[in-house]
């Protein structure tokens, strides 16, 4: 975790009762005061709220901060039985959050797959957003004859197959591959990064991250795109190989109201490796 920054704790955590008999946790932080800005975060695979402590840190003092972790992550509760069309429930939880809150036109923050979430959910809910930033989101997660990015089915089976034979260690191993994460900082601070998102992984566990690999990447929501109304920021890592830039020059020439900020020499964590510059970026689009 960044050394200055008092990360978030599981029993800091608010829970929600949602209608199926689930409960989502949020955490609140930041300004009170009802005029300030209010940003919801959401993060990506396999982490939860806690992973957004150098953006706690930074905008605790420029805004009203919640931050949801999604259902199998953190302190929510686990992803009921038999699940399909995770997204869809992710969604559902994340519009339940805003209303129950009485949020009113927040930016919403999501990353990886996340920032899918967070792109169809500006599509399906208009009125519960009032700006939308997505770092390395998007909306199609499989390669397919029209749709040249992403994985192919040999990709999806390198991290099934790990889950099969080594369980939640097998499977966080081939999501945190030092190989593959972290080029871009130091051996020491990637040391440091892949202990620290490796216990948010396995708390997780291998069912809720098996619903990104068996579900989510399944979801093609580029139709949905062009239903986005609020002014977007998309931020693409340059070296990031999980998402290339080129989704997120797809998304720009497709979402009516936004912008392409393309992060130079940054991974695919951009947010935990590179923080001063998606913090100074977020910050920007939050007050232009």
């Amino acid at each position: 975790m960044p050394a200055t920054a008092t990360p978030l704790t599981l029993d800091q955590a608010r829970h929600l009762d949602v209608p199926d008999g689930g409960r989502i946790a949020y955490y609140e932080t930041g300004l009170t005061d009802p005029t300030a800005p209010v940003i919801v975060w959401v993060h990506g695979l396999p982490l939860d709220s806690r992973s957004w402590s150098a953006q706690r840190e930074f905008f605790d003092t420029r805004a009203h901060n919640v931050f949801l972790d999604l259902r199998g992550y953190g302190a929510s509760s686990e992803l009921p039985p038999d699940t399909t069309g995770v997204t869809a429930l992710y969604v559902a939880d994340l519009a339940a959050l805003i209303q129950h809150l009485g949020l009113t036109a927040p930016l919403l923050v999501g990353f990886a797959s996340a920032g899918h979430v967070a792109l169809r959910f500006a599509a399906e809910h208009p009125g519960l957003v009032g700006k939308l930033a997505v770092i390395n989101g998007s909306p199609k997660f499989r390669r397919s004859a029209d749709w040249p990015y992403g994985f192919d089915e040999k990709g999806i089976a390198h991290f099934t197959d790990a889950a099969v034979e080594g369980g939640i260690e097998g499977i966080t191993d081939a999501v945190l591959d030092p190989e593959v994460v972290f080029a871009d900082v130091d051996d020491a601070r990637a040391a440091e990064l892949g202990s620290w998102f490796r216990e948010m992984s396995h708390h997780a566990g291998v069912r809720t991250l098996l619903g990104f690999f068996e579900d989510i990447s399944l979801d093609d929501d580029r139709a949905l795109l062009p239903n986005i109304e609020a002014p977007t920021l998309l931020m693409a890592s340059t070296i990031g190989q999980e998402v290339p830039t080129a989704v997120s020059l797809y998304l720009r020439t497709t979402i009516a109201r936004a912008r392409l900020a393309e992060l130079p020499g940054a991974d695919h964590f951009a947010f935990a490796t590179r923080p001063d510059l998606v913090n100074t970026l977020l910050d920007s689009f939050l007050t232009s």
